[in-house]
């Protein structure tokens, strides 16, 4: 029994709990309200008959009084009038369902509206200073209370017995519970329905948020709760909403990324593809032919060219590899304009076959970086530049401090880069214009490599471009001194 309770649903536990708590105590309540009331009614008739014979202890008292002087010569005579007045007593109490019995010491009978079967039934033994006695006795289909008690009349003692039916008490009592009973029964069937509308109704997301749970293994991701609350159960449905739209974010860049490495194998395998096909060819040629020496050269030339190319494709490649495995990398002070210096012996034999000039603007001193990492991301930035560029064209790097950080712009007003290619230029071995790219020898992974060097110094690679008016690369990177000296100052403060 208890396993198959902990089987069933949540908000069927909730009502079955909350009902049953509140008709017990529904239940025990209203027992005791009732009990208590008919007590009370009880207490009520106990003391209104302790009242009546009391008032009538004392009227025959003192109208034995009133008749003794009168009737001292002759007390067979005063005990007739007594006798008579308690009959009058006794026919008043009588049409008020009401019972006298007066009986002397010796047993003698003054008067008696009590019948022999109650009297058994009785069984009162009165003290006989005063103190009275009260029971009450089921007789039969009636419920009778009866007091007693001894009076004295004239320095003889009398016992007073007064009867006093509580049927119709006792029956209004249970006709009442019996009434109060049906009441509960209604109400609780009322409060049992609304309790599980309520109940249903309130935890109805958490049953959605099973069927969503459901949906989401077995690759729904796109359903969502809607949050009809601003309770706990509304602020786990949302809960719930943003975690479905992290696990969809989450499978939607890992099929990405899927896709992105299928492709990345795929032009990888292009790229390597034409080079080695090419060596492949011109080895054949110069082992299988016989070629005079000036086309030998030329073959070989070339072989050593596609070679080349290779080395870089595999050196970027690796370089790739290592930072997007986080490897760490050396950072340290670097005084910017010896690294300005380098970059520009780099890059002075490619703006040199396209009669181009690099024209170079530094603010900053010293920076926090990685220097042959930065070199090269210049190097390759420098040289997309140029290729994008018309021979004789000047190639703008900037180095400035903004903020909290270093930029290193590299600007140049070549042919430019469509806006809808911007997001794809970051991607290894994409190619905006294979074509031309073929003919410069490009390999599409100088920019992936330059947003791997940004990031691993924790900055941003931004680019700006109108195509033929040309295209503006921003690198921004923290400056670690400004961010150190700025923690100095708040210690300070």
């Amino acid at each position: 029994m208890i396993k198959k309770f902990y089987k069933i649903h949540l908000w069927k536990k909730i009502f079955l709990m909350s009902y049953l708590l509140i008709t017990i105590v529904t239940l025990v309540l209203s027992y005791h309200v009732i009990s208590l009331s008919g007590e009370n009614n009880i207490k009520r008739e106990i003391t209104n008959s302790l009242d009546k014979h009391n008032v009538i202890s004392n009227a025959l008292i003192m109208y034995a009084g009133s008749i003794s002087e009168q009737f001292e010569n002759d007390t067979n005579l005063a005990y007739e009038v007594l006798s008579t007045a308690v009959r009058n007593y006794g026919r008043y109490y009588t049409e008020n369902n009401s019972f006298l019995a007066v009986t002397s010491k010796n047993g003698e009978k003054l008067y008696s509206s009590i019948n022999e079967e109650d009297e058994k039934a009785m069984k009162l033994s009165p003290s006989e200073d005063g103190r009275r006695s009260h029971v009450i006795r089921s007789i039969g289909e009636r419920t009778v209370l009866f007091v007693s008690g001894w009076i004295n009349i004239n320095e003889n003692l009398y016992r007073l017995d007064y009867e006093h039916d509580i049927t119709d008490l006792i029956r209004s009592q249970k006709s009442l519970a019996l009434e109060v009973s049906l009441w509960l029964l209604c109400s609780n069937v009322i409060l049992g329905f609304g309790l599980f509308l309520i109940t249903k109704y309130s935890l109805n997301p958490v049953r959605e948020l099973s069927l969503q749970a459901r949906a989401i293994t077995k690759g729904m991701y796109e359903q969502r709760i809607k949050v009809r609350s601003s309770d706990e159960i509304g602020q786990l449905a949302e809960d719930f909403n943003q975690m479905a739209d992290a696990v969809q974010e989450k499978v939607r860049l890992l099929k990405q990324e899927a896709k992105d490495r299928e492709t990345f194998i795929a032009s990888l395998a292009h790229e390597l593809k034409t080079p080695l096909t090419s060596i492949m060819g011109y080895s054949s040629l110069i082992q299988n032919c016989s070629l005079d020496e000036d086309y030998v050269k030329q073959a070989i030339s070339f072989i050593y060219k596609e070679s080349k190319r290779l080395d870089n494709i595999s050196e970027k490649l690796l370089e790739l590899f290592r930072l997007s495995n986080e490897h760490a990398i050396n950072k340290k002070k670097v005084y910017v304009a010896a690294m300005l210096e380098q970059l520009v012996h780099a890059t002075t034999h490619t703006l040199s076959e396209k009669n181009q000039s690099l024209e170079i603007e530094s603010s900053v001193e010293y920076s926090f970086i990685d220097q042959d990492l930065f070199i090269a991301l210049l190097s390759n930035l420098v040289e997309n530049a140029s290729k994008a560029s018309k021979k004789g064209d000047i190639i703008k790097l900037k180095v400035y401090s903004c903020d909290s950080s270093v930029i290193f712009s590299v600007e140049d007003h070549g042919s430019g880069i469509p806006e809808e290619h911007i997001d794809d230029i970051f991607k290894p071995f994409f190619m905006l214009d294979s074509s031309r790219d073929k003919r410069q020898k490009n390999n599409g992974l100088g920019l992936s490599l330059c947003k791997a060097i940004t990031e691993a110094h924790n900055g941003h690679i931004e680019i700006k471009s109108k195509v033929g008016k040309g295209t503006s690369v921003i690198v921004s990177i923290p400056d670690e001194e400004y961010l150190q000296n700025h923690d100095k100052k708040i210690i300070e403060q």
